[in-house]
């Protein structure tokens, strides 16, 4: 089937390349005779165009995925198609954006040092034909013309002696040798199974997913057992005067054997790898644990990791006690490492020999072992660094709204999450505080009652749902009205205090199946536990600063941070030169109505006012209880006109109100006095003595009025 497909898209490229080398030469004809000039106005540079581009795409595709196998014409084809395509584009894109010139020049240089200069003939050739044309047509005078041409060959040469420069080759490679130590790194790490056990912390952070790379960083340990296996090796070799000793390990399949160690007086070493079975190492493929020869015939030693078999007098191969771990090769038959040891000698080996190369056997695989867990060890410290960083966020922040936010950020911190949200016990039940996601924008300040879907329950006994972590299509997680879709994996965990009161739930989804692991669980637990902490302390923090701010009977602010914000505000109006209002206004009678009807009353009328002030304030205005029965205003960006409508309709709602004492009908009304800045006064202490002699005036005149400041 492979073959098939090859043939296939042999045949294809085969086809393609006599159709591309036509449409090239007719596009590049095309743009020498002016036809895309500016535009794709007239039917036939529209379906010229579309041919060049398709041809253009398609040798492309086939250029990154067959460039090996393609025909020379074909490689030939490709970047004149390319060329053609560019040209039309500026030509087009000229008269929209005049700096697409700069895409010739750009594409020219990646052409010629991207190329050999027998393919780059024919995209050169067009480039002076379509340049030509132009000029010859009077759409590009001369000079334009030869400036074209010498900006596209400097560009080419600068980039030329860039890529050709000692330094940028140095650099070249520096990095393809990097990145070759690091394959060997990681392919070695496989090998010696540094990953076979990682730790179960690790699956709760994103770095050490499953899903994600969880063998970089490798390097460090492969190269110290390294290190330590050359050292080991050479010691051996000398101390037996063996002609080799090698260290030949399985691949994670058992499917080949890969030298992963030697020291050697010879310089003819097939690197590998090695068939699993070749040579003398098909003996061990069973129970026996040593197989020695000596002499070794003269057909040959059986070592895979020699080129030439002579000059071997006596081998022996022993397998390497790893920890019981073993592969299966092909055959079915059991894999292990295997030590190899050769020598001129044909003495047989004696009991000495084969006591030193067990101890050398078991000490290469405790080196192993121990690099293992320094691994698991360094992989470990990295994940806890990653919980520590998680918890720090959250103990950097005080209020509610950063506690929220630092959440999140902590739980993504550990863990990917396509949904995410934080739910937090209100009176009547759960609201949504915060949220990140999907649909996260309409469930934000959703309210729900207290048995209402998976977080009502979860907040409800206090339990994180499901246990599993799984979600099995649409699932009711907020109420009725509110499904989650699309989700395979999901978890809500109850903020629970130390007390064991549950302040709120935290909710997350995965797309993808099996995300919340046991591991992930207990850390996203630790976290919860942590959130609803701070979370407890951030409605505390909350509570208190609202207890410093607003006063306690109405819910306005008190008179000094009214005092306060009356800076701000008339700092800002004076920056922007705009106007603003400020208004003093005080209960008419209400020392009376304490007196007939009680205190207790008279909170009640106060309660009421306040209210319809603070309905009638927009956000950025201010509603302040000044003292006792007496409330201010401020109207930010207000004039008197304006002041003076919002103030009335203030007056007239609350002569609307009606109390209720005892089966008594109670109203009372109220007297505004009003100054403008900056016609009135314009610092704030001019302002608040103004409106007091307007409010002053309203009460002489009657009472129940609004009246604005007058000189």
């Amino acid at each position: 089937m492979v073959e098939n497909r090859a043939l296939a898209g042999a045949g294809v490229a085969d086809r393609l390349k006599w159709i591309g080398l036509p449409i090239a030469v007719g596009g590049s004809a095309g743009v020498a005779s002016g036809l895309f000039e500016h535009a794709l106005y007239s039917l036939p540079a529209l379906a010229l165009g579309c041919l060049v581009f398709a041809c253009a795409a398609w040798a492309m595709a086939l250029h990154f995925s067959r460039k090996e196998s393609l025909p020379a014409i074909w490689a030939l084809s490709g970047p004149l198609l390319w060329t053609v395509a560019v040209w039309i584009i500026t030509r087009v894109g000229l008269g929209y954006a005049p700096h697409i010139i700069l895409l010739p020049l750009a594409f020219t240089a990646w052409l010629v040092v991207s190329y050999s200069l027998r393919l780059l003939v024919a995209p050169l050739a067009a480039i002076a034909l379509m340049e030509g044309g132009l000029f010859s047509l009077g759409i590009q005078d001369l000079p334009v013309t030869l400036l074209n041409l010498i900006c596209y060959g400097l560009a080419a040469m600068a980039l030329s002696l860039f890529v050709n420069s000692k330094a940028y080759r140095r650099r070249v490679r520096k990095v393809l040798a990097r990145a070759k130590r690091e394959a060997a790194s990681r392919e070695c790490a496989r090998d010696l199974g540094l990953f076979a056990d990682v730790p179960a912390i690790l699956n709760s952070v994103p770095e050490y997913d499953p899903l994600d790379d969880p063998e970089a960083g490798s390097q460090p340990a492969v190269e110290a057992i390294t290190a330590a296996f050359d050292l080991q090796l050479e010691l051996i070799r000398q101390a037996l005067e063996l002609t080799t000793i090698a260290l030949l390990w399985p691949e994670p399949e058992g499917k080949e054997l890969r030298m992963r160690g030697i020291a050697t007086a010879r310089a003819d070493i097939d690197p590998g790898p090695y068939r699993v079975g070749a040579g003398i190492t098909g003996a061990l493929m069973g129970s026996q644990e040593m197989v020695a020869v000596a002499p070794v015939s003269s057909s040959g030693s059986g070592l895979p990791y020699y080129r030439k078999q002579e000059g071997v007098g006596s081998i022996l191969a022993l397998r390497i006690p790893d920890g019981g771990e073993e592969w299966v090769g092909f055959d079915g038959k059991k894999v292990a490492p295997i030590l190899c040891v050769d020598r001129v000698s044909t003495e047989a080996w004696n009991e000495a020999d084969r006591a030193v190369l067990r101890l050398a056997a078991a000490r290469l695989a405790q080196d192993v072992r121990m690099g293992r867990e320094f691994q698991g060890m360094a992989q470990e410290r990295c994940a806890m660094q990653r919980v520590c960083i998680a918890l720090r966020e959250l103990n950097s922040v005080l209020g509610l709204e950063q506690v929220l936010t630092a959440t999140i950020k902590a739980v993504r911190i550990l863990m990917r999450v396509d949904f995410i949200s934080i739910s937090l016990v209100s009176n009547q039940g759960h609201q949504i505080a915060l949220a990140e996601g999907d649909g996260a924008d309409k469930l934000i300040g959703q309210r729900f009652a207290k048995d209402e879907g998976l977080v009502g329950q979860v907040i409800k006994i206090n339990r994180s749902l499901p246990a599993s972590g799984r979600c099995h299509g649409p699932t009711h997680v907020f109420g009725q009205a509110h499904s989650l879709t699309g989700y395979k994996s999901l978890l809500v965990l109850p903020l629970q205090t130390k007390e064991g009161e549950s302040v709120g739930a935290l909710t997350m989804a995965v797309k993808e199946a099996n995300a919340f692991t046991r591991s992930r669980q207990e850390i996203l637990a630790l976290i919860a536990a942590q959130v609803a902490v701070k979370v407890d302390l951030g409605q505390a923090h909350e509570q208190i600063n609202r207890m410093a701010t607003t006063d306690g009977l109405t819910g306005l602010i008190n008179h000094r941070t009214f005092q306060h914000g009356f800076d701000i505000m008339l700092s800002r109006e004076q920056r922007r030169a705009k106007p603003l209002t400020f208004v003093l206004c005080d209960i008419d009678h209400f020392k009376k109505v304490n007196d007939t009807y009680g205190h207790p009353f008279g909170d009640e009328v106060l309660k009421a006012v306040a209210g319809v002030l603070l309905r009638a304030v927009r956000n950025i205005d201010l509603a302040a209880r000044y003292g006792g029965e007496e409330f201010a205003l401020i109207f930010e960006d207000a004039n008197e006109k304006s002041g003076v409508k919002t103030a009335e309709r203030i007056r007239q709602e609350i002569e609307n109100l009606t109390f209720n004492h005892q089966g008594e009908t109670v109203r009372v009304t109220i007297s505004m006095g009003l100054a403008v800045y900056p016609r009135d006064g314009e610092d704030k202490a001019t302002l608040i003595s103004r409106a007091d002699q307007a409010l002053y005036r309203a009460k002489q005149q009657g009472r129940n009025r609004v009246l604005v400041w007058q000189a």
